[in-house]
């Protein structure tokens, strides 16, 4: 059983290669690694890594664009199994190895596994104690626990560290491109998507990585406050491409109730507000797609 681990990355080469020579302690080698890189700049020492563990493969595309990355990834393996890590983060030595024996174990509903994300000094991935994995609320908030012991099945996967069937991967057309911006709601999107057509998405333990958490690069935003507006827009599209339109009104409510809270506490200006409400109107008029579709880089 081959896997392939795919890092999207963006204005962090540096980082990207820490990430790279971190895969190198994995206590197998059956795997292969593919860099989609974004950056606005290509870094050598990134472009030319290579690795006596595992068989490396970069690829450079233009249009800055989370979703569609991890389709171009995916577009470019042949591998049965496709990772999909963060670029600013520690793999546990043994991550791969843990994939590979739950893939072996589970039933082939099971398409989706969700692995343990670990961010020292924040609760960001641990926000429910009782909760297994990651949950979608009626009104958008994005409920998660992806550091616990407990296993079980949930709604979707971390986008820093989860392993896909690449067969279910393609059945629903990879990633929606529609997901803007920061990309929030875009791994939310994915684990319903592979729900909607009859598989599992479960939370398993075992394959664990550290998250660095990188301030710089990614997708940071250089205007905090705009990134209401791709937070509004993502979540009223998540919501009327997956049936649940009815829910818009608490969905509305919910962002324009972020926006004015991080605007008293100081973190947003005002312009917050507006940008909700752009988002709001914007996500209603995108055209719902059912998936994102990656062409095969040359």
């Amino acid at each position: 059983m081959q896997f392939t681990v795919i890092i999207p990355t963006y204005n962090r080469g540096e980082i990207a290669v820490n990430t790279l020579q971190a895969l190198q302690n994995q206590s197998t080698k059956a795997f292969k690694v593919i860099v989609v890189d974004q950056s606005d700049t290509v870094l050598p020492e990134l472009r030319d890594f290579s690795s006596k563990s595992y068989a490396y493969n970069y690829l450079h595309v233009e249009m800055p664009s989370l979703p569609n990355a991890r389709n171009i990834g995916i577009a470019n393996i042949d591998t049965e199994y496709a990772i999909f890590l963060d670029d600013d983060c520690i793999p546990d030595e043994n991550l791969v190895h843990a994939y590979e024996i739950i893939f072996k174990s589970v039933e082939p509903k099971i398409a989706l596994v969700a692995g343990r994300v670990i961010e020292e000094g924040s609760t960001i991935f641990r926000e429910r104690a009782h909760l297994v994995g990651g949950f979608v609320t009626k009104y958008g908030k994005t409920l998660k626990n992806f550091d616990t012991d407990q296993s079980g099945l949930c709604e979707w996967a971390p986008g820093g560290n989860f392993g896909v069937r690449t067969s279910a991967y393609r059945e629903i057309g990879g990633f929606d491109t529609n997901y803007i911006g920061t990309a929030v709601m875009e791994d939310s999107d994915f684990g319903y998507s592979i729900r909607s057509i009859g598989y599992q998405v479960m939370y398993d333990p075992r394959p664990s990585m550290l998250h660095l958490r990188i301030p710089t690069g990614g997708l940071r935003q250089s205007n905090p406050s705009k990134a209401m507006q791709y937070r509004a827009h993502n979540s009223v599209y998540f919501f009327r491409k997956h049936g649940l339109k009815r829910f818009l009104p608490m969905v509305s409510l919910y962002i324009i109730a972020i926006a004015i809270k991080e605007w008293l506490k100081g973190n947003y200006s005002p312009s917050g507000i507006w940008y909700s409400f752009s988002g709001f109107i914007r996500g209603l008029q995108t055209p719902i797609k059912s998936s994102g579709r990656g062409k095969k880089s040359k």
